[in-house]
């Protein structure tokens, strides 16, 4: 779908006292600009036309542009003299250029979300304004004639010059279908209409794009045989086209598997062509678009898939739309072997590697070789279409271009007419460490089903078992593809990991990242300028050139590279014996953070196809110095103590987890069962080898079972280490808390620990220093370590030189103080709307608490049209902190920037005799030691908090040590201790009030005071409560494919079904201490189970797969 952008203006035009303003007007606009015009730096920024209709000069100094209509000089022209008939074009792109002799820019860009744009003279008076519109990207809005006309849209526009070209007084809205795309059971008449009934609407049945001018067909050229060697045929040119249609009446939609094949009779290499023996399965697919005056709207795209026994996929299908002639023109496809080979092969009789990729057509590459597509994906089993875009569609990969079935790059553009993102949750699981892991938008996805260096079975596992944990490699989810309603087989969603990933799942800015690109020996630059390509090799000249056994080398090289990323990467290529070494190194070139923007080198790592050569040592390989300098990172960085031991705990930590044989063997049967239903298919459409061949999986669970005991023997025989040892550790009760090795965590989440972990014991390496940490759960406290270790610090640093059992012993605390009320600050408070009050949005003894806002303004809340609308008022605020969230009080959510906000209370705090309070209503029935706390920061609105409390006949301060407290500039934590004040204890009707002070509280400059994350803690003051996550409660199967069971000691009363972003899905009523829940329908992924009992809760994370 088009993107529509809202833009304000009013067809007024007001007589200035000075006459060199009455015949001007902004006399076109375009508010989303994505191709139509590009600025003198070739940006594609939004426009601003200005027309002098009139017979005299105006000078424009002084003369101001806004989108603000309080700032109407916001920005300013300079004496630029327009002539009788001239029309200027001022960029609206925030560049702030006004001098005479270059290209005019604001000093701002024209909101989506609308706004103003207004034309004023020096004196102020008004000279021109728009009326709210709506506006597609590349519209434009302009006046017909010039000057004085009425407003039109306009498909295409004409900045700079006069709008002659057809004007509509409407935007073109697209054909309506009365059936959606998806599953159906029988055959059905699909109509298709549209609002206009002027309209005429054209649509294909062939992928292709309708148009009025094709309705008579166009005709290609393509073939199927290829001169291998010089002495064969060279083959005839066929024939094939596509067409369009007026639509005149009802579609019959039916079930057209059983009609002859269309696309596969078409070769997609220069081999022999290979047609499935039985027509393969198919579904209906439809293109429509209106036409109104010539003007042509957006294009719709469906798909039908109309079969009687059901939906035989339980993994994703796409449907992919394309002018057949952009595949498989003899010239032009890039899906065929076509001109190139043919060329290549008169130019070159001698040249016997007519296998080569090279030479043909499907080699063709970049932006001139990616052509139009329609992107559909459904659900598993339901066949629920969940994504509908237009983007672009590129043949990807090197050799296996080759192959007939071959990967592909989706790309998402708005000038496909459609978004700048694909937005779907593609994946069932999140990138580790991903700044925003909640993240669904995409600017590339890659349909890799199948690689061409081995079995791609290895790829896919190695990928999925590291994936939990590095961040360094793709995601993969099998799916079903079709092209242009046939099936086209099996293949592979995966993450396209480049710049665009970086920012979208890390809150990077794209243009700031670099990327080289290695394989093998030779490394290039695949994102960035020259200069960081310089700075790649600056990198790897000073670990290579300097002594890294000198730590202070060690630390300037550990500033330049992510040592934990290269660790894993490395980890990752010696244990899967992997003989295709290609891998990114990329960074933020300005660092920005102190996370992933924080400047330094990273590595991802791909194809893993060519694994299992365990003829070589990797881990002696790669340390050898005599590498190439591209290869020679690890020999130089293991002469240092510090890294050898990161890099063997690492080891050993990951070969204890996701590359041990359970874990390590689970993914190997989980990836063989994912696809073995649909590999007959797959087969029958198009033979492969090395594909999921069953010998496969046998290889790989014998390398997942002896793997990993080699790998330990390899290490130690490379470090001269004398043993490898077990360290078996355990808890004294395994609800009360658990244990940290190293990088794990022994808990059941923790990826490759099993469930109920305890005693656990994982392998390491004699006399290489481990680190162990216990941490207690809530309610509980670290006591003290027990067996061959002994003391009270949770932190726990030993040089093992034998067998070593080492327990954590934990002890419950009395009365320990909860969180009781919590305000989370998301999306669902209402934007740009003042408030009165925000409830609680969690309590944990069942009471409401709120937070009740009383303005310094008299009649506030005020409505849009009000002069003191948002002033002085309490609103959301976009400004996120991760400081005083607690993850329980949002059903155990990990915090994420993303899906968090804030609230703001805005300047003046003082009118008269009135100020701005929040008064926050706090039941603390049957508690005591009562902390109230949030996050806080201002931008200069106020200089200090005052805080007080109700008494039961006045405001009071008695007992509080910190009443008043001076605000930070950024966010930092409040606390306010209420332990000394004993009405603060077990008092249904206990009160804070917030007040605020500074040198001038009457000032209204825009400032605000910031809040995120209010809490209030206590301790019970009944007896301890034993609940069931304190005791027993069981949820099985976990993971599970459709019903789950849940067992508790204690009376069930509710559960609630939470998604990873906190949306509830499902509620159940329970009676008793055992339910059973049918998940079959939900999507596969991540939720949250919460449990209540007895006024209490907890929650399970659950895996539906």
């Amino acid at each position: 779908m088009k993107k529509r952008y809202t833009i304000f203006f009013v067809i007024n035009l007001f007589f200035s006292a000075l006459c060199t303003s009455q015949d001007l007007a902004i006399n076109e606009v375009m508010a989303s600009n994505d191709s139509t015009i590009q600025d003198n730096d070739g940006d594609y920024e939004d426009w601003i036309e200005i027309y002098n209709y009139g017979t005299v000069a105006v000078n424009l100094e002084g003369f101001g542009l806004t989108d603000d209509p309080a700032v109407p000089f916001l920005w300013t022209f300079p004496a630029y003299i327009i002539q009788p008939n001239e029309f200027l074009l001022v960029w609206a792109s925030d560049k702030d250029i006004a001098e005479v002799g270059q290209a005019l820019h604001t000093n701002f860009k024209i909101s989506s979300g609308g706004e103003d744009v207004i034309l004023t003279n020096p004196e102020g008076g008004l000279v021109d304004q728009v009326p709210a519109v709506d506006l597609e990207t590349d519209v434009s809005y302009g006046r017909q004639p010039d000057g004085t006309g009425d407003w039109l849209f306009f498909y295409t526009s004409t900045p700079g010059v006069s709008n002659t070209g057809t004007g509509l007084t409407e935007l073109m809205t697209p054909p309506i279908f009365s059936h959606d795309s998806g599953l159906y059971n029988s055959s059905f008449d699909l109509t298709i209409s549209h609002s206009n009934p002027n309209a005429e609407i054209i649509y294909t049945l062939d992928g292709s794009e309708p148009e009025q001018s094709n309705l008579a067909g166009t005709s290609f050229n393509y073939k199927n045989e290829y001169p291998l060697q010089t002495t064969d045929s060279p083959g005839p040119l066929l024939s094939g086209s596509y067409i369009s249609n007026t639509y005149t009446a009802s579609i019959s939609i039916d079930d057209r598997s059983s009609e002859p094949d269309h696309l596969t009779t078409k070769n997609p290499h220069q081999f022999e062509l290979i047609t499935p023996i039985d027509p393969v399965r198919k579904a209906t697919v439809i293109k429509a678009k209106a036409y109104v005056d010539g003007i042509a709207s957006e294009t719709v795209s469906k798909t039908f898939f109309v079969w009687a026994g059901g939906n035989p996929y339980d993994i994703p299908v796409i449907s992919l739309q394309i002018q057949e002639d952009y595949l498989f023109d003899y010239n032009d496809g890039i899906y065929t072997s076509g001109v190139d080979f043919d060329t290549w092969r008169a130019e070159n009789p001698d040249n016997n590697q007519y296998w080569r990729p090279e030479w043909s057509n499907y080699w063709r590459r970049g932006r001139d070789w990616e052509y139009p597509t329609s992107i559909e994906m459904f659900e598993p089993t339901s066949l629920n279409v969940v994504m509908n875009v237009n983007g672009g569609l590129r043949i990807h990969g090197n050799n296996s271009r080759a192959r007939a079935i071959k990967n592909l790059r989706l790309y998402a553009r708005s000038e496909y007419g459609g978004e700048n993102t694909f937005e779907h949750d593609l994946f069932n699981v999140t990138i580790p460490d991903a700044t925003l892991p909640n993240n669904t938008e995409f600017k590339r996805i890659m349909l890799r089903g199948n690689g061409s260096g081995g079995p791609v079975s290895y790829d896919v596992v190695f990928n999925r078992a590291m994936q939990p944990i590095y961040n360094g490699v793709a995601r993969i989810q099998p799916a079903i593809h079709f092209i242009n309603g046939e099936y086209w087989g099996l293949t592979a969603i995966r993450d396209r990991i480049d710049e665009h990933h970086f920012a979208l799942n890390f809150d990077l800015d794209d243009e700031e990242i670099a990327i080289v690109g290695c394989r093998g020996v030779n490394c290039g630059l695949d994102e960035g300028e020259d200069a960081d390509f310089d700075d790649y090799i600056a990198m790897r000249d000073f670990i290579l050139n300097n002594d890294m056994a000198d730590d202070a080398n060690y630390e300037q090289a550990a500033s330049l590279l992510d040592m934990k990323s290269y660790i894993d990467h490395m980890v990752l290529e010696i244990f899967s014996a992997n003989d295709s070494y290609e891998r990114n190194f990329w960074k933020v070139r300005t660092p920005v953070d102190n996370n992933y923007g924080d400047g330094k080198w990273r590595v991802t790592v791909q194809d893993f196809e060519a694994s299992l050569n365990d003829d070589i040592n990797w881990l002696g390989h790669w340390a050898d110095p005599v590498n190439s300098s591209n290869e020679a990172l690890l020999s130089s960085l293991i002469d240092n103590t510090d890294f050898q031991h990161q890099f063997m705990n690492r080891f050993a930590d990951i070969l204890n987890t996701v590359l041990g044989t359970s874990y390590f063997n689970d993914v190997v049967n989980f990836t063989f069962a994912e696809v073995s239903p649909y590999l007959v298919e797959d087969q029958d459409r198009y033979p492969k080898t090395d594909f999921y061949d069953s010998a496969e999986q046998s290889t790989l669970l014998s390398w997942g079972n002896t793997r990993p005991a080699a790998q330990r023997e390899q290490i130690k025989n490379y470090f001269s280490l004398n043993s490898i040892l077990d360290l078996t550790l355990n808890v004294s009760d395994a609800e009360a808390g658990f244990v940290r090795i190293n990088t794990i965590e022994i808990q059941e989440e923790t990826p490759g620990v099993a469930a109920s972990p305890y005693p656990w014991t994982g392998k390491y390496f004699e006399a290489i220093p481990v680190s162990i940490e216990a941490t207690a759960f809530p309610g509980y406290e670290f006591s003290h370590w027990s067996g061959d270790v002994s003391g009270t610090d949770p932190v726990l640093n030993i040089t093992p030189s034998a067998n070593m059992e080492i327990q954590a012993n934990f002890e419950a605390i009395e009365n320990p103080s909860e969180v009781v009320y919590f305000w989370l600050m998301d999306s669902n408070i209402p934007n740009d709307t003042p408030l009165t009050g925000l409830d609680a949005t969690y309590a944990s003894n069942e009471l409401s608490a709120t937070i009740n806002y009383t303005s310094c303004l008299s009649g506030y809340p005020f409505t849009s049209d009000d002069p003191e609308w948002r002033t002085a008022s309490l609103e959301r605020k976009n400004s996120p902190t991760e400081l005083n969230y607690v993850a329980e009080a949002n059903n155990d959510i990990p915090y994420s920037a993303d899906i968090m906000r804030g609230v703001q209370v805005k300047q003046p705090f003082r009118s008269g005799t009135l100020e701005n309070y929040l008064e926050f209503v706090m039941p603390t029935t049957d508690l005591e030691n009562i902390k109230f706390s949030f996050a806080v920061e201002t931008n200069g609105a106020a200089e200090s908090l005052l805080i007080d409390y109700w008494d039961g006949n006045a405001w009071s301060t008695d007992n509080l040590s910190n009443a008043t407290e001076s605000v930070p500039g950024d966010y930092e934590i409040m606390e306010f201790d209420f332990s000394n004040v004993s009405i603060a204890n077990n008092n249904p009707d206990f009160r804070v009030r917030m007040r605020f002070d500074g040198a001038d509280m009457f000032v209204d400059n825009g400032d605000e005071v910031r809040f995120n994350n209010i809490a209030l803690r206590g301790e019970s003051t009944l007896a301890s409560k034993e609940f069931v996550q304190q005791n027993s409660i069981k949820v099985y199967p976990n993971p599970t494919y459709n019903f789950v069971k849940i067992e508790a000691s204690h009376e069930l009363k509710k559960l609630e079904l939470f998604d990873i972003l906190g949306k509830k899905v499902r509620e159940y009523s329970v009676r008793g201490t055992q339910k059973q829940i049918n998940l079959e329908e939900l999507s596969a992924g991540i939720y949250l189970l919460k449990v209540s009992a007895d006024g209490q809760h907890t929650t399970v994370k659950l895996i539906k797969q």
